[in-house]
């Protein structure tokens, strides 16, 4: 007499189990995975860079659909800079009502992520008050402007102090943007000294590098201070999102 198995008796209890592994499989961590970076950054930055309002609106539109899937912090970092950039464009159009609305909202996301932001990532809040600030602080209303070039620069110069222990182990760009944005805040504050040592320290630390050239240029002439782009001047190749994409559906 044939004996039946397990399975053979209860057919229910296989599709159970097959279910469950799926489910074990999908928990587990996977290094591939975009992050909410990866996402959001190439539009909002187009927003901020290029003044191109559709794709800034477009990673927005993005932060809404996936946010509650990654960390609240950093999705209230990069809404901060949307909302900042909102607000800029509704002060071009001479609406101070949008303006205003804008800018409050982008001063409560950052609070908040100031407060989410702790430990290991209490310097999220920094890069992001930081370059966005840098960026757009000469298209503020006048009377804000100065305001707004010393909070980019004591962001920069607070980055500086977190990162001191481990500044040289970052990636080139990492470390790049973050001496080269207090350079820049550093100058535009009056901050002659700082921004001469912080040069020197591009060139040192930055050898061979896009940060060192234009370190050099600023420090050899006064007058490049004003001409030659010293934030953000090495993260945002061509299809950089594409190609990173292409790169998640590789099995390792």
């Amino acid at each position: 007499m044939k004996v039946n198995s397990f399975f053979d008796i209860f057919p229910c209890m296989r599709y159970l189990l097959l279910v469950l592994g799926a489910f074990s499989l999908c928990a587990q961590p996977n290094p591939n995975r975009l992050t909410v970076d990866w996402l959001v950054r190439e539009d909002i930055f187009a927003g901020l860079l290029e003044n191109d309002r559709v794709r800034l609106e477009k990673g927005l539109e993005t932060l809404n659909a996936v946010g509650k899937s990654y960390s609240e912090r950093s999705v209230l970092a990069w809404r901060y800079s949307g909302e900042v950039m909102r607000a800029v464009w509704a002060y071009e159009a001479k609406d101070m009502v949008s303006f205003n609305r804008h800018y409050g909202i982008a001063l409560t996301y950052l609070d908040q992520c100031r407060k989410l932001s702790t430990g290991q990532n209490a310097d999220l809040p920094e890069i992001f008050e930081g370059a966005t600030m840098a960026l757009v602080a000469d298209r503020l209303p006048e009377a804000m402007r100065k305001g707004a070039w010393e909070r980019a620069y004591q962001a920069y110069a607070k980055l500086d102090e977190l990162q001191v222990s481990y500044l040289d182990k970052l990636p080139m760009h990492m470390k790049g943007e973050s001496l080269s944005g207090l350079a820049a805040t550093a100058y535009r504050t009056g901050r002659e000294a700082e921004m001469t040592k912080t040069l020197e320290r591009m060139q040192a630390g930055l050898a061979k590098t896009p940060y060192a050239a234009v370190a050099k240029k600023w420090a050899e002439d006064p007058a490049a201070r004003s001409k030659v782009k010293m934030v953000c001047i090495s993260c945002h190749e061509p299809n950089r999102l594409g190609n990173r994409v292409e790169l998640s559906h590789v099995v390792k």
